[in-house]
């Protein structure tokens, strides 16, 4: 453990010195299996919070089911509040590894194991930003709150919505640590996500006489045919068109009959649509049941539906904001390397604290396409330099009056 009653003065002296640290708390968290499900959050939390408490900083623990931990830390005091909401959990560990998944093996730098990148990596990163933060408490004009959160890899119910909705979390600003690439760029918005289901119902029937019944499969294929090429429209003269990927629609599953002899009475199929800020989520909606309705006039004997599963509306902040300003200063003095600005196709935490009032973009260390296969890794190295942006970025942060 960092000896957190002597203050540093140089921030990049404090992390070369602390790099065993940093390899420590990494290895300690990638140890502690916190697939989900079930989650087990708590065996990660043992480690955060021996942390905290071998640093003297204070933190509370929430727990919405039993073992579904999550830990908010807190250095510093007043506002802002920079929140920092990293993840204890994890996906399975799958197939193809050639290690241990949760024993950590270090290679030319690279530490490999289940979670490394996504997210112990940047856990471990921030609990060093937090001991240097800690050293220095007493100089700082604000607060860090560092979360380890529950259950995000299956939607957040147990963790940051959680946290928003029942335990009181609030912050000025937010950077979530689980977006981006190798600190290149921060992820300023993110896609809407829609997911829906459609319902078609006929008539069974002996597969031998299929006029005697009303099959739900025909006509769901035809919906899908109808719509296989239709994507929601750009919005007119908007940023998110430079920022984001264009809209998207997928069908994620059919679901229809059981054996060939039958006419199949039910069919549903998932639909996933990806819309870009500035565009109305409820207009996707209407035409989508609008060309369902012309599929089911159609039909003769089978009615059909759409149900909305998911909604998620999409999130931009202001790319010229204190948060992204602080960030691609912080990175360039660290790293050289301006980082770009991006909208991405999928979801963090971010979109809950974007949409709960708090400005909230995604930044990470770590390499593109490790995360959630075989073999995932981080390189050590890679993981300071985070520690050290993510600490020059919150110390600015706290020094920006616009969140005061």
């Amino acid at each position: 453990m960092p000896d957190c009653t002597h203050p540093s003065d140089d921030l990049h002296h404090f992390i070369e010195i602390h790099k065993d640290d940093l390899r420590a708390y990494l290895c300690d968290l990638i140890r502690a299996r916190t697939v989900n499900p079930p989650g087990d959050e708590y065996l990660a939390a043992k480690v955060l919070t021996g942390f905290c408490d071998a640093c003297g900083i204070p933190y509370e623990t929430f727990e919405k089911e039993v073992g579904r931990t999550n830990i908010v830390a807190r250095v510093g005091s007043g506002r802002p509040r920079v929140l920092v909401p990293c993840h204890f959990d994890v996906v399975p560990a799958g197939d193809g590894w050639e290690t241990d998944p949760f024993e950590p093996v270090e290679t030319d730098g690279r530490i490999y194991g289940r979670g490394a990148k996504d997210n112990k990596g940047p856990l471990a990163a921030m609990m060093l930003a937090a001991a240097y933060l800690k050293d220095h408490e007493a100089d700082l004009t604000g607060q860090l709150v560092l979360v380890g959160c529950a259950d995000e890899e299956a939607g957040s119910g147990l963790g940051m919505m959680y946290l928003l909705a029942e335990c009181g979390l609030e912050a000025e600003c937010s950077i979530v640590p689980d977006a981006g690439h190798e600190m290149r760029l921060i992820d300023v918005g993110e896609k809407g996500a829609l997911f829906m289901k459609v319902v078609a119902v006929g008539r069974q029937a002996h597969g031998s006489t299929p006029e005697r019944g009303a099959s739900a499969l025909w006509p769901v294929i035809d919906f899908l045919g109808r719509i296989r090429q239709w994507r929601p429209p750009p919005p007119p003269e908007s940023e998110a068109t430079d920022l984001f990927t264009p809209a998207t629609l997928n069908i994620g599953a059919v679901h229809a009959g059981a054996v060939p002899n039958m006419v199949p009475g039910r069919c549903e199929a998932l639909i996933d649509v990806r819309y870009l800020p500035g565009t109305d989520g409820s207009g996707i909606i209407e035409h989508l049941r609008s060309e369902l309705a012309a599929v089911e006039a159609a039909s003769d004997g089978v009615r059909m539906e759409l149900e909305v599963t998911t909604h998620q509306l999409p999130t931009l902040v202001d790319t010229e904001g204190p948060l992204t300003r602080a960030l691609e200063r912080a990175t360039e003095q660290v790293t050289g390397i301006r980082p770009e600005r991006y909208g991405q196709s999928g979801a963090t935490v971010a979109k809950f604290l974007i949409l709960r009032g708090i400005p909230a973009v995604g930044f990470c260390c770590g390499p593109d396409g490790v995360a959630h296969v075989a073999g995932e890794w981080i390189d050590l190295d890679d993981v300071a330099r985070f520690a050290e942006v993510m600490t020059l970025t919150i110390l600015d942060l706290m020094a920006e009056a616009a969140y005061s």
